[in-house]
């Protein structure tokens, strides 16, 4: 955050300053301490500019009187802010306190307003409950990027040669596919129900105890949590749009590879079929230039004092001339923000407003590159683990049921020998993600469906 103005920028206009949209959580990210860097970094760059400004108005005012002088010694001084601006960016916050052995969530540093820290400390508490609430067309903000999506139908009505079938319910199958996936017992796995939804349907296109648990106050922000009977009820009924997930992760390489499948399972009315999909979410490894904070010593080189010495002295003459601009922009902003909120308040009224989260700082820092060969061959493992365990639960629980599984057991070594769900009355949709460049990180490669 406090070396990438631009992130920092977004983290605070699109999450702190929207107080009546859901704020996206991601696994492995703790929302509110980063969103609190933000603003720190968001003020101290406002402060930068005001001093940038002021030092431009005295460089006009006296440039006639100088003779040019005034020209060039201001935009030495300039230089100097800048510089010093980035020094402590770099070295008085990201290196000692950033750095993993330094780094301490509590000593996040206090929002400037009571606003945004009132703000804050709702997304706080919010940041990790069971509800997922998107503006986006697909439903796993903050998850990242959808690699393999797959979807099958069975006959749940044809019983075994010989038997009758014993009726089950979904949430039967649902807390018996958890227990057998949890019993593989990977490391850095983690299973949960989950509710996703999307924002613009709490108003008007979910039933009412759905919306009183998840909307309790129209005017916003959403809740994060709801009960296990809603969840429950929800998963029966499997028609709303409001609908359980299981999402089962898998975090390894400390975090950096986060793979999640999140598992629907619907009976249908006649309960006789039963229809189960499954979507692969994948979160990759953070850019680089976001891990350099580990590298950085407590007070820089000198060959570190001249890169930022040199790129303080290419980026003046730019901050000089655009602040004006950004200090023009920064004290309009509260004006366009209560216009916005009064904008808002109208959708409200009109029962037409979107409460759902579009913007995820971890998908934002995202690379969708894997540096490293094993980062690839563990988002398989994960997703193919979890997938063919899934799998044979699911033939496991038709046959103590007393249900003919004879025709997905058929597909089974199709299944396990191409890595995918294909054959009757099965689809699997696969989807590459975008490529990136290389580097000197030991030639990372783009993420990519095998």
């Amino acid at each position: 955050m406090h070396t990438d103005i631009g992130l920092a920028r977004k983290a605070v206009t699109r999450i702190v300053h929207e107080p009546r949209r859901a704020a996206a959580s991601s696994p492995g990210v703790d929302l509110g301490c980063v969103l609190r860097h933000a603003v720190a970094a968001h003020d101290r760059q406002r402060r930068r500019d005001v001093a940038l400004l002021l030092l431009l108005i005295l460089i006009v005012v006296t440039l006639p009187l100088t003779f040019g002088a005034s020209l060039i010694l201001g935009l030495l001084a300039g230089w100097a802010l800048v510089a010093a601006e980035l020094v402590t960016a770099h070295y008085h916050v990201a290196a000692r306190q950033l750095k993993r052995e330094n780094f301490d969530p509590r000593q996040a540093p206090r929002p400037p307003t009571a606003k945004d820290a009132a703000r804050l400390q709702a997304i706080e508490l919010r940041d990790r409950g069971n509800v997922v609430i998107s503006s986006r067309y697909e439903p796993f903000v903050g998850h990242g990027v959808i690699y393999r999506t797959w979807s099958f139908a069975l006959n749940t009505g044809r019983p075994e040669s010989g038997k009758h079938v014993i009726p089950f319910t979904v949430h039967e199958l649902n807390t018996y596919l958890s227990a057998r996936v949890a019993a593989l017992k990977l490391p850095g796995m983690s299973i949960a129900d989950v509710l996703l939804v999307n924002g613009a349907d709490l108003l008007t296109g979910v039933d009412d105890r759905t919306r009183a648990e998840v909307l309790p106050n129209m005017a916003g922000p959403p809740g994060a949590q709801v009960s296990d009977a809603l969840l429950r009820e929800l998963r029966e009924d499997g028609k709303g749009r409001a609908r359980p997930y299981l999402a089962i992760r898998v975090a390894g390489w400390s975090g950096e590879l986060v793979s999640t499948l999140f598992l629907r399972c619907a009976l249908l009315s006649d309960g006789d079929t039963a229809f189960i999909e499954g979507s692969n979410c994948l979160l990759a490894p953070v850019r680089r230039k976001y891990q350099t904070v580990d590298r950085l010593l407590d007070s820089p080189t000198f060959r570190q004092w001249c890169r930022i010495v040199g790129e303080a002295g290419i980026r003046t003459p730019i901050l000089l001339v655009n602040a004006p601009f950004a200090v023009l922009a920064e004290l309009f902003a509260p004006l366009i923000r209560r216009h916005q909120q009064a904008r808002q308040e109208r959708w409200i009224r009109l029962r037409s407003f979107d409460y759902g989260a579009e913007f995820s700082l971890r998908e934002e820092a995202s690379d969708w590159l894997y540096y490293r060969y094993f980062q690839s061959l563990d988002r398989e493992l994960y997703a193919k683990t979890i997938e063919h365990r899934v799998l044979d639960a699911l033939v496991q629980f038709l046959e103590d049921h007393d249900i003919d599984s004879s025709d997905l057991i058929q597909r089974q070594t199709t299944i396990y020998n191409s890595g995918l769900f294909a054959g009757r009355n099965i689809s699997i949709k696969g989807s590459s993600v975008r490529a990136g460049g290389g580097g000197q990180w030991n030639n990372p490669q783009p993420l990519k469906q095998k």
